[in-house]
């Protein structure tokens, strides 16, 4: 490695806490409109939740076509600031313009236009969040080459993520206090701080970490990014872990609508106010069950090895979505946030691991190929979770609307549909957590195969330099 950073050596914990930072961008850019743009679009402004839900689909999906161009344009970027950083200075910008731009909408328009004007701004939004998170992805990747190390690393960004996260299901409740005109205003107030929080949280990692970056992987072969995705798709390992993580995602985030207007409709007769308290709740016991869990998951991983952790993380998950079905109930509201006790540490924990899981795969493809290119493997695995991502939103608005469910009744919606909302927002996460937990049998990249692979590729080091 270069003089920047010593390849086996542990990260200070400065560096680990500015790569942290970052993951409040990752935080804010993936979820925000996930909890806003239903109240917003669909309650405050009337457009149907099934065009709520293409208009969310349409801009991920773009958003995951570009990941892997931006993957292949950050690993053979060849600049005196390095790979990433250039990228992310720009991406950052981008961003924090367009989520202003989001809520800037005239509500005297018509549905369609507001559905047209949702999609292309949101396409300026996502495109920035690419140029942000797939080099800083690449940046985390190649911070250390120790196998211990990498889930310590990754472990800090979690704690990022579940601090951060203790804000973002609060912003519904936020937006809907007496001190604004409208929750429009309000999302619009809050959307100026948020541009903010977009630029200081990107200046952190772009100050504090230093990137893998010496002569030889100035020197190494520019890969095409045809080859590039062809090579990465060959890695068994990266598939089944890529996989696992997107059925995850797909099973959480096409329910993730049923679950609001059930607590908004069923649970709380429509009353918003006293449902967004609920929301915020849930969002809080997420991550302080997150943060408790966090440091028991490293522990656990040290000695049960990084995938059967990640399996044991998944089934807390899926033992979440499961005891959802006991837990919608209006005579006992408070019910309803018991679930995030156990969805918490489960995602999270999971996430952490999977980062740490694709900075090993990384190295098994430098031995392969000669080559690093962490870049296109978090874009690649962004790919394969915004697509899934896409899928569930969109059919998160159909599944509400195949219900039944129409916001005009309020809480009088037809008989039988709010029962068949709760069936299905037990049973699509739960069908996607047991396929994931299958799918993580075939996965051999444990501690022992990985200390085969640091050996020869520390050999292959040396014989280039003597």
């Amino acid at each position: 490695m270069s003089g920047q950073s010593s390849q086996g050596d542990k990260l200070g914990l400065g560096e680990k806490l500015a790569f942290g930072a970052g993951n409040m961008n990752n935080l804010l850019m993936n979820n925000l409109l996930n909890v806003l743009l239903n109240p917003i679009y669909n309650i405050a402004l009337g457009v149907s939740p099934a065009l709520v839900g293409y208009a969310t689909a349409i801009p991920r999906l773009w958003d995951a076509v570009t990941d892997p161009v931006v993957g292949s344009l950050s690993d053979n970027f060849r600049s005196r600031w390095g790979r990433r950083k250039p990228f992310m200075v720009l991406g950052a910008l981008i961003s924090a313009l367009s989520l202003i731009a989001i809520w800037l909408v005239p509500p005297v328009w018509g549905e369609y236009s507001k559905f047209l004007y949702l999609i292309a701004v949101s396409l300026v939004f996502y495109t920035g969040n690419t140029l942000f998170l797939v080099p800083y992805t690449g940046l985390g990747l190649a911070l250390s080459d120790d196998y211990r190390e990498r889930t310590n690393l990754f472990a800090y960004k979690a704690v990022v993520d579940a601090l951060g996260g203790f804000l973002i299901p609060w912003f519904y409740w936020l937006v809907t206090r007496p001190c604004f005109e409208s929750t429009l205003h309000g999302t619009r107030v809050l959307s100026l701080g948020l541009a903010v929080w977009i630029i200081l949280f990107a200046a952190i990692p772009l100050c504090f970490c230093r990137e893998r970056y010496d002569r030889s992987i100035a020197r190494q072969e520019k890969v095409p990014i045809l080859k590039g995705i062809a090579e990465t798709m060959r890695n068994r390992p990266f598939l089944l872990l890529t996989l696992s993580v997107t059925l995850m995602f797909f099973g959480f985030y096409a329910s993730s609508a049923l679950g609001m207007y059930l607590n908004i409709y069923y649970i709380f007769g429509g009353v918003e106010k006293d449902a967004s308290t609920y929301v915020g709740l849930s969002g809080t016991l997420w991550k302080v069950s997150s943060l408790a869990a966090l440091p028991v998951i490293v522990l656990i991983s040290r000695r049960f090895d990084k995938r059967n952790t990640f399996v044991v993380s998944m089934i807390l998950s899926l033992f979440g979505a499961v005891g959802g079905w006991w837990c919608i109930d209006p005579e006992r509201p408070w019910l309803q946030v018991l679930p995030s006790i156990l969805y918490g540490p489960g995602i999270s924990c999971v996430l952490m691991l999977c980062d740490s899981m694709l900075a090993d795969i990384c190295d098994l493809d430098e031995l392969r190929g000669g080559v690093r290119r962490e870049a296109m493997f978090g874009a690649i695995y962004g790919w394969f979770t915004k697509v899934g991502l896409t899928i569930a939103l969109a059919l998160s608005g159909l599944l509400l609307v195949c219900t039944g469910f129409d916001v005009k009744f309020g809480a009088g919606q037809p008989e039988g549909t709010v029962f068949l909302m709760r069936v299905l927002a037990v049973t699509v996460p739960a069908s996607g957590m047991l396929t994931a937990i299958l799918l993580m049998a075939g996965y051999r990249l444990n501690a022992g195969r990985m200390a085969e692979v640091k050996r020869e590729l520390d050999a292959r080091r040396r014989g280039s330099r003597s």
